[in-house]
């Protein structure tokens, strides 16, 4: 079930604009199965491109949390919250114009919908356009 969660997120993040660099042993997902998943073995002479037009990049947590950084946002506070409802993961991340807090099933989650969240924050300031 997490792993379904994830598939959205990602998919969140490409829509958002975050730009894949294809690296062996990155996880993807088919675009047109997204329940495929596997990890990058051989491009088979795949421009960055085509691999970009035929995957969806699933980024492990450090490799978000470098994401974050390029960006020049602090990963905050990442952990377990327990409240009245659930326990979830939360995620705090401080940017330049204050701060993005997102929940999520995994860290996974959590750091990738901040990460989702500050990419929409930094089109909308660009009037829409993505940054990469």
């Amino acid at each position: 079930m997490s792993l379904l969660t994830f598939l959205r997120v990602a998919q969140d993040l490409d829509s958002a604009g975050l730009l894949w660099q294809p690296e062996i042993g990155d996880e993807i997902s088919q675009r047109a199965a997204p329940e495929v998943v596997s990890i990058l073995i051989d491009p088979q002479g795949m421009t960055p491109m085509a691999l970009r037009e035929t995957f969806v990049w699933l980024p492990t947590v450090e490799q978000l949390v470098h994401q974050l950084e390029a960006r020049k946002a602090i990963l905050f506070h990442a952990g377990l919250e327990l409240n009245e409802r659930a326990l979830a993961y939360k995620t705090v991340v401080q940017v330049g114009r204050g701060q993005l807090e997102a929940t999520g099933n995994t860290l996974r989650d959590a750091i990738g919908c901040a990460l989702r969240d500050l990419l929409l924050l930094e089109s909308k300031s660009h009037g829409g356009v993505p940054i990469h």
